[in-house]
């Protein structure tokens, strides 16, 4: 039990530090205070592909593995409460990358 709960706090950590990683690579990005409608420089999709890309990739397929783990011994064990904490950090996810896209805003006469 205390090997499973060990698991499980690092599993979060890790989610809450890639969270942070890509909020922090994800600002590059953001919209300047004041500058809201002006076009962005030419690089920004190249920044977006090869840094955010990788780290919602990594994190997606860690966390689709970790659910089926969570689905496979599920149906043997239960195990509601790895499956809710899983839940949690997928909307914590969902809203990290909302708040990424809401902070970088572009006027649709630039899009």
């Amino acid at each position: 039990m205390k090997t499973l709960l060990r698991r499980r706090t690092l599993w979060i950590a890790v989610n809450l530090l890639g969270m942070a990683v890509y909020l922090k690579l994800a600002s590059a990005l953001w919209v300047v205070s004041g500058e809201e409608g002006m076009p962005r420089g030419p690089g920004d999709a190249f920044y977006w592909l090869f840094f955010l890309v990788p780290v919602l990739a990594a994190f997606t397929l860690m966390n689709s593995m970790a659910l089926l783990i969570i689905l496979s011994r599920f149906r043997r064990y239960g195990g509601r409460v790895a499956l809710a904490v899983w839940f949690a950090v997928a909307v914590l996810w969902a809203g990290t990358v909302v708040i990424d896209h809401q902070r970088q805003v572009i006027d649709a006469e630039f899009s």
